[in-house]
């Protein structure tokens, strides 16, 4: 929704931008008793020129991230972060917290095989997260309790327990409050998340912008005598 909003803020603007410079570049023409319509078409496609930079820039931006960064590009509802030791720290829709190993995925039990889901708290140390996720009734235990449960992530051999806790709460409340907790999951999402690719992109937008600019500036209107040949 992000990007489709600015995508038609972009166009918009771009579209107001090259009805200004068209109507400007007709009377410049008419005011010197010229025609050049190369001159009129050029510089009524340079702010579409310019606003097909910043998606370019963008569509670079997001691949640098995923390929290079391993990290979402800042857009995406989606967004995760891959650690030093490759575990991967994210969360689905910005509410579904989690956790996995290397080449894992997660799957619809919150806890199962390289993964834990639903998270609320996460720390890590000594080669073992531990924190609390969130677990409701399943196809597995359609008869258990919502409620908070603690577990151990051992990276070093995959292994993970839960244990229980006196704490019975809703998962939408929670999931509410975790954004301002100290030991949330969100804590470690921004603590490996990478800056750079963000740099570059601002470094991508601005030098091309520039460059746009600068051939902007060149662009004249051609002198009869560019388009006669004397003999």
């Amino acid at each position: 929704m992000t990007v489709l909003f600015w995508t038609v803020v972009g166009l918009a603007v771009a579209g107001a931008a090259s009805l200004i410079l068209y109507i400007r570049s007709k009377n410049q023409l008419q005011a010197t008793e010229t025609s050049d319509r190369r001159y009129v078409y050029e510089r009524t496609a340079a702010p579409f020129a310019a606003v097909l930079w910043i998606a370019v820039a963008v569509v670079t931006h997001v691949w640098i991230s995923n390929h290079l960064a391993h990290q979402d590009c800042g857009l995406s509802g989606d967004p995760y972060v891959t650690l030093p030791n490759g575990y991967v720290v994210g969360s689905l829709n910005t509410y579904d917290g989690y956790v996995h190993a290397p080449g894992v995925d997660t799957d619809v039990p919150f806890v199962g095989p390289g993964y834990v889901r639903g998270l609320i708290d996460l720390t890590f140390q000594d080669g073992r997260f531990e924190g609390t996720y969130f677990a409701i009734p399943s196809s597995t235990d359609p008869y258990a309790k919502s409620a908070v449960r603690r577990f151990i992530f051992d990276t070093r051999d995959r292994s993970i327990q839960t244990f229980p806790t006196s704490d019975m709460t809703d998962f939408t409340g929670e999931q509410d409050r975790v954004h301002g907790d100290k030991t949330s999951y969100w804590q470690i999402y921004a603590q490996y998340r990478h800056r750079w690719p963000t740099a570059v992109l601002w470094l991508l937008i601005v030098a091309g912008e520039a460059a746009i600019v600068g051939l902007f500036r060149t662009i004249k209107p051609r002198t009869p005598s560019a388009d006669f040949v004397t003999e």
